[in-house]
């Protein structure tokens, strides 16, 4: 397994683990993460970035996650 492809997988392990969210598109380009999808809230936003940031092997997290309903 590459390592982009192993960093995409133990974002989208953790994610599902502790948040059960199966619907965010984890983009990776080496240690670089771009999410992408929408949260149900702020908290839940900072909470699937900060997990692609404790992800062993991560440089940089771009974090593109819409809020749903926001206004």
């Amino acid at each position: 397994m590459k390592k982009d492809e192993s960093l995409k997988y133990n974002i989208e392990r953790k994610i599902k683990e502790v948040l059960q969210i199966e619907s965010i598109e984890i983009i990776t380009f080496g240690e670089n993460v771009t999410l992408k999808g929408i949260a149900n809230s702020y908290d839940e936003k900072d909470k699937i970035e900060q997990i692609a940031w404790d992800t062993i092997g991560v440089i940089s997290v771009n974090n593109e996650l819409s809020i749903y309903n926001e206004k």
